[in-house]
């Protein structure tokens, strides 16, 4: 995994080899296990230059049902793509919209 403390405790920068696939419902999606991180899951990760925030949605890691591929798709339709922190027995949401300007300073 990248290096995850980092100056901003709100955001942590990764790559997609840190992720595994999570895959439900003909849906693929990356997704990190954050479980065995001290520090809580950040608001923003960055990957290879991509920024995702966390949206405020959760899921269930067992159990999600069509929820979850619904979402995603939705999502993806939309022109959005999402990715998905793990933290103990919750699948946390992040979003990335290609069309969005982030609103805060570097």
């Amino acid at each position: 995994m990248a290096d995850a403390a980092t100056a901003d405790p709100t955001s942590v920068g990764l790559t997609f080899q840190d992720f595994y696939i999570l895959s439900s419902g003909g849906v693929d999606a990356f997704a990190i296990n954050w479980t065995e991180q001290d520090e809580p899951p950040p608001f923003y990760v960055t990957v290879e230059g991509r920024r995702f925030a966390f949206n405020g949605l959760t899921y269930l890691v067992k159990g999600y049902g069509a929820q979850l591929p619904q979402w995603v798709r939705e999502e993806e339709a939309a022109g959005r793509l999402v990715l998905f922190v793990e933290r103990d027995d919750r699948l946390m949401c992040y979003v990335h919209d290609p069309a969005a300007t982030e609103d805060d300073a570097e």
